[in-house]
């Protein structure tokens, strides 16, 4: 008998089209306008790159030559890629954007930009410690002449006092919480399907429900062949939105994949729970039931970064225990765990609290149905 309940809630979820559209259509459309909105807002304004500059040498000067020999070395490492060229050439570039400023080393050393940004600034930094540098040298040549030359050479050299050390080979860019939030929002959009299915065993709500009420069948059979069908349809579907992400948008979520896939097989089985518990309580009506789930997931998802980035971590340092009973936050944070850090520590902490979440609540949704009784129908 299970398995013929099973084998008509797995029919009857594919044919429900609103569910397939809400927790696999919108989170693809979803992703793919976050993707086109976000994709090089990294690169172009966090991750480190070389500026390119232009150098008009309008008179010697021999210690502004030692300090960009110094920072436009070769590599990817170099904070300055330097073009000596002519006043005029250089302005082109600079209307071209093909550099983002020009140095003039005149009698005075000057600098000209075009638009204000992370890189004019790093120019702007280099020239100030260039300015300082020249007042040293002028104020050591006054007063020691003879110890001219290894101050300007020392001008050139780096002394490194710490030590590099790569603490994690995970994602580093920010709006990679979005996509973590619209795994939360597939997840505990699993609850219309769960909600859906508990009402066809309640014979106050369908007609359905009527004809199962008086059957043989035993309710818990029941309850669990339907959470059976719904967790294959939506973990299948939330692995689909994890290729799709993963293998054509191109995502960075790590490499640790057999623990994704268990947080999505946990995530989604909380999300169908959740509908399953609000699906069997004996009020509001079926309408009702829909509006909670929407109003609750929507709240708890937008608490999770899923339109503000940076959100969850204010609520960590300000309201902590909203993050720790945030099904969302829990699973946003366990793909920023796998992602970022080498251990499993506090990624198995939220997938015990919401293994934890999720057997509570079916324990409640058993004791709910099984308790229902109809003086007539």
């Amino acid at each position: 008998m299970f398995l013929h309940v099973f084998k008509y809630a797995l029919k009857t979820l594919l044919r429900t089209k609103e569910t397939v559209f809400w927790t696999l259509v919108f989170p693809i459309a979803l992703s793919t306008f976050m993707y086109l909105a976000f994709s090089n807002l990294y690169e172009t304004t966090e991750k480190f790159h070389t500026v390119p500059v232009a150098v008009v040498q309008e008179e010697k000067n021999p210690m502004l030559d030692v300090m960009l020999l110094a920072v436009s070395g070769s590599g990817e490492d170099s904070l300055l890629k330097v073009s000596r060229t002519d006043k005029a050439k250089a302005e082109q570039l600079l209307e071209d954007e093909e550099v983002k400023g020009i140095i003039f080393a005149g009698e005075t050393v000057s600098l000209k930009v075009k638009e204000s940004g992370m890189d004019q600034t790093v120019l702007q930094m280099f020239l100030n410690q260039f300015l300082r540098y020249q007042k040293t040298a002028a104020d050591v040549a006054t007063a020691h002449p003879e110890k001219l030359a290894d101050a300007v050479q020392s001008f050139g050299s780096e002394v490194e006092y710490f030590v590099e050390k790569e603490s994690s080979n995970g994602n580093q860019d920010d709006s990679v919480n979005y996509f973590y939030a619209i795994f939360a929002m597939t997840c505990l959009f699993a609850s219309f399907a769960g909600c859906d299915r508990i009402s066809m065993i309640q014979a106050n709500i369908s007609m359905l429900g009527q004809r199962r009420s008086v059957a043989p069948t035993h309710k818990l059979k029941g309850v669990l062949a339907d959470f059976a069908a719904c967790e294959l349809v939506q973990y299948i579907i939330a692995c689909l939105l994890f290729l799709y992400m993963k293998f054509v948008l191109g995502i960075n979520f790590g490499t640790k994949y057999a623990a994704i896939l268990l947080l999505l097989f946990v995530g989604t089985s909380f999300g169908i729970m959740f509908g399953i518990l609000i699906g069997s309580m004996p009020k509001p009506g079926q309408g009702g039931k829909i509006g909670i789930l929407i109003s609750v997931n929507m709240v708890l998802c937008v608490l999770s970064d899923l339109v503000v980035d940076g959100l969850r971590s204010i609520i960590e340092h300000h309201v902590p225990i909203l993050n720790d009973i945030n099904p969302a936050a829990r699973i946003v944070d366990s793909f920023y765990a796998l992602n970022v850090y080498d251990t499993y520590q506090r990624f198995g902490e939220n997938i015990l609290v919401l293994g934890v979440m999720t057997i509570v609540f079916a324990v409640i949704c058993y004791y709910m149905v099984r308790r229902n009784r109809y003086a007539s129908l």
